[in-house]
């Protein structure tokens, strides 16, 4: 049980949470769908004097738009699992929460926006966005900015998100009519994965390959496409270049070393990359 006092608020609409922030001057954590923030909180990790709940601020959904998508913060991945429209508007984090684990009730009360805030560098959000090129809508009392996904995880459990500010919403472009691919290798069908790669072909005939898991935050590189198929040897070489040189800095925690996690890196991102120009997508545990 939550054995620390705190002041709790539900406000209503965006302005009232912002509002609600402000006034706690830094003592307030925003509770999203709590997967995360409740056993923290449980366990003594996390001690505030306010928690502010976003469930009844207004900030779920997906909307298109002039060339994007706007996707809400408290959208959940039930949500997006449920709207018809997710498999051409988000492809990708259709084919991500597709693959999310721990039941119904995670799927149900986790959040996009949530999990992109906890910045846990196991998580399967991050690199998502970080290949997408997503914008991160953060609101405040005093108005409201966007920063690019690579910019907004600054660290291992750490974002530039400011504690008088609310990640409102994520900004997509649209890719309707992309093939886009994702995989992640896990040691058990429960547990956090150990590696992460979202493949997003980019209209210049690039490849964009974000890394999760594998470093503190995603890691971004540029991958060439293969004229001779994905199973060439010389393509598969040059992705191994490719990924090595970017992991400098691995991630080590309970699950796997940074070693490790560094050797398995460039097989996830040819297998995002398979996905992507292949089969379209549907991610893979083995």
């Amino acid at each position: 049980m939550i054995t620390k006092d705190f002041t709790y608020h539900a406000p209503t609409g965006l302005d009232g949470v912002v509002s609600v922030l402000a006034e706690a001057a830094g003592d307030a954590v925003v509770l999203g769908g709590g997967t995360m923030l409740i056993p923290d909180m449980t366990h003594g990790r996390t001690r505030a004097d306010v928690v502010v709940d976003l469930s009844r601020a207004g900030l779920s959904g997906i909307a298109p738009g002039d060339g994007e998508v706007v996707v809400g913060a408290t959208t959940t991945y039930a949500d997006v699992l449920a709207d018809d429209r997710a498999p051409a508007l988000v492809p990708l984090l259709r084919v991500m929460a597709g693959g999310v684990t721990g039941g119904p009730q995670i799927r149900n009360k986790g959040t996009v926006g949530g999990s992109a805030s906890y910045a846990n560098p196991s998580s399967e959000v991050p690199a998502c966005l970080v290949a997408l090129g997503a914008r991160m809508r953060l609101a405040s009392a005093s108005g409201t900015r966007e920063v690019e996904a690579l910019d907004f995880f600054t660290g291992a459990f750490a974002t530039a998100r400011r504690p008088d500010e609310v990640l409102a919403a994520l900004v997509l472009p649209a890719l309707t009519g992309t093939s886009v691919g994702y995989t992640k290798l896990k040691h058990a069908e429960s547990s956090w994965p150990i590696a992460t790669a979202a493949c997003v072909p980019g209209p210049d005939g690039a490849l964009r390959v974000a890394l999760g898991a594998v470093a503190a935050t995603p890691l971004l590189v540029t991958v060439d496409r293969p004229d001779a198929g994905v199973a060439d040897p010389a393509w598969r070489a040059h992705v191994r270049e490719v990924v090595d040189a970017a992991v400098t800095e691995p991630w080590s925690d309970v699950l796997a070393d940074g070693e490790y996690r560094r050797r398995v890196a460039p097989v996830a991102a040819a297998r995002s990359i398979a996905r992507a120009l292949e089969t379209g997508g549907e991610e893979e545990t083995p």
